[in-house]
């Protein structure tokens, strides 16, 4: 279990917690409604869409380049197949492509930081998720990268690590303790007892909309760390997690939140099954998908580090 008593720095994000009458709107893998995920075309729409922030998907490769892919496998997204920790960058993955038209190329970390620099006066900010799958060594070969070209001390007030499993704690701590870190996962009781510490949490939004979800929200505001929620494709949800006080929605519908929340509303659907059946479905199940993702967890080390 995490010390509860690190004094990690506790409040680091607390200016992501929203002090307006919406939640921050996040891009899911950048603009995924436009163009294809984890693209350069998506992030950079996302970034002319008017998006609060962006979040996306590192994964390592053989030759130790961070590649941009939410999947372990090339096979779904990519004109390629196989692991991507099995295949190299260069001379393989670098002439891939996306299935989904226009066929963009599979970007480099490197490649983010360039359209990030290219936003000298935006205040936007990135959600980095560190895909469990991936070795801890990961965020070293992440840390040389920033610090070359100064891009650390350019971007650590508006890159944040994204952690599924407290593996990757110890390095991020070491390697990179100028950047903030949340904890990703799906269950209050994993995010309290294994990540106390963390600077913010970026949970599944259904767990966040029961009570215990709302007590949970209250805990860290006091503690000046935030909590965003993902995916959020409903406008319905969305709401339940404003009400909730969540302080930013990761989302696939980037173009509809924004035009939602800045006036020109999409008429809601008022149907009550719709809009509450994935939680009342979500209640029976709660305690067997922690179980389950505990097991997942599991299967990449110990969570006790």
């Amino acid at each position: 279990m995490e010390d509860q008593n690190n004094p990690i720095a506790k409040g680091r994000l607390s200016s992501f917690i929203s002090r307006t009458n919406r939640p921050f709107i996040v891009g899911h893998r950048g603009a995924s409604d436009s163009y294809p995920e984890n693209t350069i075309l998506s992030i950079e729409q996302a970034i002319v869409d008017g998006a609060d922030a962006i979040e996306f998907d590192i994964r390592l490769t053989l030759d130790d380049e961070i590649i941009i892919l939410h999947d372990t496998s090339l096979d779904r997204i990519t004109t390629g197949s196989g692991e991507v920790s099995t295949k190299n960058f260069h001379g393989y993955i670098e002439f891939l492509t996306t299935k989904k038209p226009p066929h963009c190329n599979i970007p480099r970390f490197q490649d983010i930081l360039e359209v990030f620099s290219k936003q000298k006066d935006s205040d936007i900010w990135a959600v980095i998720d560190v895909k469990l799958e991936n070795s801890p060594r990961i965020l070293m070969v992440l840390s040389d990268l920033l610090k070359q070209h100064n891009y650390l001390n350019r971007f650590k007030d508006r890159f944040i690590l994204g952690i599924w499993h407290p593996k990757f704690l110890p390095i991020a701590r070491q390697y990179l303790p100028e950047l903030p870190i949340v904890h990703i996962g799906l269950s209050l009781n994993i995010a309290r007892k294994y990540f106390s510490d963390v600077d913010g949490y970026n949970i599944l939004f259904i767990p966040l909309c029961y009570n215990d979800g709302k007590n949970f929200i209250n805990d860290a505001h006091e503690l000046s760390k935030p909590v965003f929620a993902w995916t959020v494709n409903r406008e319905e949800h969305a709401d339940d997690c404003n009400n909730h006080n969540v302080d930013a929605i990761m989302t696939d519908e980037l173009k509809g939140f924004i035009n939602y929340y800045y006036g020109s509303r999409v008429k809601k659907n008022n149907s009550w099954w719709p809009a509450w059946s994935i939680y009342l479905l979500y209640s029976p199940l709660k305690f067997l998908l922690e179980y389950l993702h505990i097991r997942e967890l599991k299967k990449y080390g110990e969570l006790d580090v």
